[in-house]
């Protein structure tokens, strides 16, 4: 008899984890429909969990601000992670994304020229790293319209060096659709790939070289974004310069005056999937379709300048990959001290059942050079411009992807072409297995984070394992 009760309370206990489960299941397919359907998410979920703001960096991966769920404590929500605590006081979710990777650059050249007619090394590898790892918590306090995010990023690449490991966050609140308000470590809004997607991307963790070269970064600062219409939205950002990360606040200047702005329009959907990423995993039965227009202003100090290392650097550079406020660069003899910085991106793209593609362009103004000495430059202006697509061969496990950058520059016209595979052995997304293949054409910026260093001509191979919860 005993033997025979343990019997029905496994079973019975079996049964209460399948309910579960399919309960989950069928809130996640409800927010699904509703999604794809254009109808909101309903109240109950929507009040529990409110959006969080676009592009607030890093953003919790897989987090979709179109999915809310309404999971008791202790369950795994996709796209949200591990529900650590929810009480009437506020909740907290615990989510990761990190990846292992292998990378082999053992095909570039072993030096390169640049416009000094300087011949450099460039430190070829070929290695293992756990390249990065985020740690986040977030949630809502007091307020479900008043939520935080918290997180811890290091890089295994950076092992040793004081940009290795950095804390950073936001705390924003949620008027309504048209309005929400936030401060704390801002994603400047200056391309496409700046808009919230990490890590929904056909590639793990990295972009083509021309939105690198181009592109803002992170800071601290605040910011206001929402919807104008039900397929248009917008991000404005007023931040403390174009990277945050690197550069302690005793090097900034005491002008504020790094401003970008976004204008999103998705008129065939009204979206583009989870967080607009890039690629159709989710197979669009419609056609999406998705314009934007990114406009970032800044002034720059030669002091407040990120380490090369920093997370996420983007010094400027000129087009060979020199560093514009190194000694000499402009003209022999001179050091810019400050210069203004205009950058203007323009992109569109669709997905349609597994297929995406596409397309963003740049022009990127350094003007009004301030230096020691007398200087014949006024401007300098360099052109940019990316494609990218891909398709699931298999649906929710397999995709193929491709992608190449250009830039026409006053000290050179660097390019790069990638392509790649992504599988996905569960048929969710959460863990992926990626292998590329990339060929770079005198890099004008590089990392030991970035799959590629500066002045990097040849091939590059990498494979990677990457997990995100």
């Amino acid at each position: 008899m005993e033997e025979r009760l343990r019997r029905l309370e496994e079973r019975q206990a079996s049964y209460e984890r399948e309910l579960s489960s399919r309960d989950t299941r069928i809130r996640e397919l409800e927010s699904e429909v509703a999604r794809l359907s254009g109808r909101s998410v309903p109240a109950v979920a929507a009040a529990s969990q409110p959006p969080p703001a676009q592009g607030t960096l890093p953003p919790a991966p897989f987090q979709d601000p179109e999915q809310q769920s309404n999971e008791p404590f202790g369950l795994f929500t996709p796209g949200r992670g591990f529900t650590v605590a929810r009480t009437e006081w506020g909740e907290l979710q615990l989510s990761v994304f990190s990846y292992l990777r292998y990378l082999n650059q053992k095909g570039l050249d072993d030096t390169y020229v640049d416009h000094f007619g300087l011949t450099r090394d460039v430190d070829i590898r070929n290695d293992f790293e756990i390249n990065k790892v985020f740690l986040y918590t977030q949630g809502w306090f007091l307020d479900p319209k008043f939520r935080y995010t918290f997180y811890v990023w290091a890089s295994g690449a950076t092992i040793g060096s004081t940009t290795g490991i950095l804390t950073a966050g936001n705390l924003t609140y949620t008027f309504n659709d048209a309005v929400t308000l936030g401060g704390g470590v801002l994603a400047l809004p200056s391309t496409r790939s700046m808009d919230g997607q990490f890590p929904w991307w056909d590639r793990v963790d990295a972009r083509l070289m021309a939105d690198d070269f181009m592109r803002g970064s992170f800071t601290q600062g605040i910011w206001a974004n929402g919807k104008i219409t039900d397929t248009l939205n917008y991000k404005i950002g007023l931040g403390n310069n174009l990277n945050g990360f690197g550069a302690g606040a005793a090097r900034l200047d005491d002008n504020m005056n790094t401003v970008a702005a976004a204008l999103t329009w998705m008129p065939t959907t009204g979206e583009f999937g989870p967080r607009a990423g890039f690629g159709d995993y989710e197979h669009h039965d419609k056609l999406a379709t998705l314009f934007s227009a990114h406009f970032t202003t800044s002034t720059e100090d030669r002091e407040s300048q990120p380490g090369l290392d920093a997370p996420e650097n983007t010094q400027i550079r000129l087009s060979d990959g020199v560093t514009v406020f190194t000694p000499d660069a402009l003209a022999p003899g001179v050091i810019v001290n400050k210069l203004d910085y205009r950058l203007l991106s323009m992109s569109a793209g669709m997905k349609y059942r597994g297929f995406y593609l596409e397309a963003e362009a740049y022009r990127r103004w350094l003007k009004n050079f301030r230096t020691n000495a007398a200087l014949d430059i006024d401007e300098l202006t360099d052109d940019g411009m990316q494609v990218q697509g891909s398709f699931m061969l298999i649906p929710s496990t397999f995709q193929v992807y491709a992608g190449a950058s250009k830039v026409w520059g006053e000290y050179g016209d660097p390019w790069d072409a990638a392509v790649g595979i992504n599988w996905w052995p569960w048929k969710k997304r959460g863990f992926r297995i990626n292998s590329e293949l990339l060929h770079m054409e005198d890099a004008p910026l590089g990392s030991v984070m970035l799959p590629y260093p500066v002045g990097a001509n040849g091939w590059i191979f990498m494979t990677n394992a990457e997990l995100s919860f």
